[in-house]
């Protein structure tokens, strides 16, 4: 007899999990502490959102199942906005809160997960594909493998279980979990349709989104690319699908993108839309009259596709590795179009200011970088100033959220990547508004030694919204830090070496360093807070 605990310990263990993150507490403690039993390594977070954006680092560094944990009631309501931010970005997550045992049902509980105040599996529910409320140990073994299938399946993505305390405790004779096997899923009949679409355009286009990155499929990108010398453009998301100077990559379209890569959005005929949505971010300077006659679109999930662009839709579902893999094997030796795929020089100049510039030092920070980094970038004006300027020399590098677009998630998903990934470099670019909200979770990088290099770009106020706000209504309320803080000391506090930066020189000198020092490093980057942001394309009226 084993109890519901061991089972699921032993089913992360069967999965290749070897790091968990989260919260301890009462009602989760039976389930963590079997973890640590199990083999599995316990990183201990600051705050529950941090520790649910670990978890995502590690699904994404690892494309295994990332698991978060915490405790019912504010332990779990905490996880929400990490949750959502693993669904919009397709990452398997298991996220797991604890419940008070059962048989106190209907008793005023601290803390409290049931419907009687806070009811955890029905908050999760529309922020994960799953979520369910586990009421007996013999039920645990069927929801946890449907719970399973589900993240690990051809659409990804976060899942919730809600673990009563005495149900986590209950022994069981036997519990069968099934460890799903990844099979093919192809859309065959749409992918023999491909080929007549791409020949009888004249200006095809593709758009690599963030789906190229999660599925690992940079090197089918290139070869679809080239086979038929079509140009390809990036989503803000999508950012590093492809190496920045390839001869057929024409820059980033959309918020902090060239204003080239969107006159070839306004130009085109047939749009290729790998593993992206179409958002607003990424379509915003697309004239309605310039819609594409065909659009052809690989995503797993049917949600948006068709629904955005009035075009004649060939929607793609499955992984979309798997596809290009099959319709790349189907191509015959067939000579290269020949098309005007010649990149205008669509560089941005840099500009003249009287402190520090952040676009200068995205411009060149790329070369002080080994090839082998993973870049991670926070929300702001500061991930749209990445965007536009940093140069990506490894696809799949450089990790951007501009979806969901939660502040401060970069900070817990470095770490997470770094726990996967002990040998490889971590860097991690937040502001000063991000690291206000979780900059504590430097402390859980230096108490479990994962070296990430944290750059804090400080310009004393919440950039983005201010010179949004600035732009569309002439006021800044709210957006101006009155007390700057300052990110080194903090830093120091918390026990990482700091570096507090304010030219070119002194930010170059300071990353030079802290690749050395094999520690917790966070570099202060104090800009111009003057400096106009690429972010201007997208803007709100206010009535």
């Amino acid at each position: 007899m084993r109890t519901v605990a061991d089972y699921l310990a032993e089913t992360l263990r069967n999965l290749g999990v070897t790091h968990v993150f989260g919260i301890i507490g009462k009602s989760i403690c039976p389930a963590v502490l079997k973890m640590v039993d199990y083999g599995l390594e316990f990183i201990p977070g600051r705050h529950e959102s941090s520790s649910g954006f670990a978890a995502s680092g590690y699904a994404l560094q690892t494309g295994k199942l990332g698991v978060a944990f915490a405790t019912s009631g504010p332990g779990g309501t905490n996880l929400l906005t990490a949750a959502a931010h693993a669904k919009s970005n397709n990452l398997p997550v298991l996220f797991i809160t604890g419940h008070q045992s059962i048989q106190e049902l209907g008793l005023p509980q601290c803390q409290d997960s049931s419907s009687y105040l806070a009811d955890l599996a029905e908050m999760f529910r529309p922020a994960t594909l799953f979520s369910k409320l586990v009421e007996r140990g013999d039920h645990f073994g069927t929801l946890l493998n449907h719970a399973l299938s589900i993240a690990l399946g051809p659409n990804k993505g976060p899942v919730h279980l809600c673990l009563p305390f005495d149900v986590q405790t209950e022994l069981l004779s036997q519990c069968r979990i099934v460890i799903p096997e990844p099979e093919p899923l192809l859309s065959v009949s749409n992918l023999n349709r491909i080929l007549p679409l791409i020949e009888q355009s004249k200006r095809p286009l593709i758009i690599a989104g963030k789906g190229v990155s999660r599925a690992r499929a940079h090197d089918e990108l290139l070869h679809l690319a080239e086979s038929f010398n079509i140009p390809v453009i990036t989503t803000p998301g999508g950012k590093g699908a492809i190496a920045w100077d390839h001869p057929l990559y024409h820059g980033p379209c959309g918020v902090g993108g060239f204003p080239h890569a969107d006159d070839m959005l306004n130009q085109s005929d047939l749009y290729i839309v790998l593993g992206s949505r179409l958002s607003d971010m990424t379509i915003c300077n697309l004239k309605p009259e310039n819609h594409p006659a065909h659009l052809i679109q690989f995503d797993a999930d049917p949600t948006f596709v068709g629904k955005i662009l009035s075009a004649q839709t060939l929607h793609i579902t499955g992984d979309l590795k798997d596809n290009l893999q099959y319709l790349l094997g189907a191509l015959e030796e067939l000579p290269t179009p020949v098309r005007n795929t010649t990149p205008m020089d669509y560089t941005v100049p840099l500009p003249d200011l009287p402190q520090l510039s952040l676009a200068s030092v995205l411009d060149g920070m790329s070369d002080l970088l080994p090839y082998d980094h993973k870049l991670f970038v926070d929300d702001g004006s500061h991930g749209f100033h990445a965007v536009q300027r940093y140069k990506v020399k490894k696809p799949g590098s450089f990790v951007f959220d501009a979806y969901f677009a939660c502040m401060g998630n970069a900070i817990g998903m470095a770490i997470g990547a770094k726990a996967a990934s002990p040998e490889e470099t971590v860097v991690c670019i937040t502001g000063d508004g991000c690291f206000m909200m979780l900059g504590t979770e430097i402390n859980t990088a230096v108490c479990n030694n994962l070296n990430v290099i944290f750059i804090v770009v400080n310009n004393k106020q919440l950039d983005m919204a201010l010179k949004g706000m600035e732009k569309t209504t002439g006021r800044i309320d709210g957006t101006l830090f009155e007390v700057p803080m300052d990110a080194a000391k903090f830093a120091e506090s918390l026990g990482a070496i700091a570096f507090r930066t304010e030219t070119l020189a002194e930010f170059s000198s300071a990353l030079s360093t802290a690749q050395t020092l094999n520690q917790v490093t966070v570099i202060e980057l104090l800009t111009d807070r003057d400096e106009i942001p690429p972010t201007a394309h997208r803007t709100v009226t206010l009535n």
